[in-house]
């Protein structure tokens, strides 16, 4: 009896052993969840971009003026880090400039960035600061013949359907230029329909030259809303 008394005994203990360390492998497993969660949440978070300040720019927009039109189209580049803006400048049904804009955030800079190409070979850069519903975008600008450009482009924020944009402090090859005044860009409703007009492409071989066709819409204002 004391034999099988003993065998109970000892069983039982191995039960209990055997359940404690159950539940000590089960409670880290338990806390780990909390943090799990949290990590989510955490990455969720991370993933807000400060680019989304302009995620109303995505779509297409035109700027119909006297002597010219300015169309622009902004999208997301398939990751998400940068919008794409692409204009063109149609004067006379003939498109006389078109560009590329990459906007994306600087984290060095801890600001928002932007970086335009020119079919006419010119390039620049833009500084975005944000003030209330507007951006200041202070912009330096290489022309196709060498000269620089300088101005402060202001983009203000209206509706979903509405912008402002005027260019200030305009300097070209050291000459001071005067500002431009505020132009309203409205949302392009259809862009097929807009596509169906006839645009002419020009056919001009490449000539950097100091009289170039950006240097004359830089004066003028009417090179897009960079």
């Amino acid at each position: 009896m004391k034999q099988v008394a003993m065998s109970m005994i000892l069983v039982l203990l191995a039960l209990s052993t055997g359940m404690a360390q159950v539940d000590a492998a089960v409670e880290p497993a338990a806390a780990e969840q909390p943090e799990a969660a949290a990590e989510v949440a955490t990455d969720d978070a991370a993933q807000t971009s400060p680019l989304d300040e302009l995620a109303w720019m995505v779509g297409a927009w035109v700027d119909q003026g006297e002597d010219s039109t300015i169309t622009t189209t902004c999208s997301w580049t398939q990751n998400g880090h940068y919008l794409t803006r692409s204009f063109r400048v149609t004067t006379d049904g003939e498109v006389s400039l078109e560009g590329t804009q990459m906007i994306g955030w600087d984290p060095i800079a801890g600001q928002i960035r932007s970086w335009t190409f020119d079919s006419e070979g010119g390039f620049g850069e833009g500084r975005w600061m944000q003030d209330g519903n507007r951006w200041l975008v202070k912009t330096a600008f290489t022309l196709a013949g060498g000269e620089r450009a300088s101005a402060i482009n202001v983009i203000t924020y209206v509706d979903q359907d509405t912008f402002r944009w005027q260019s200030t402090n305009r300097e070209i090859g050291g000459e001071l230029l005067p500002n431009i005044p505020e132009v309203t860009v409205v949302r392009q409703k259809s862009v097929a329909g807009s596509q169906g007009a006839a645009v002419r492409r020009s056919s001009r071989s490449y000539q950097p030259a100091r009289g170039g066709i950006m240097s004359r819409l830089w004066r003028r204002g009417r090179f897009g809303h960079q």
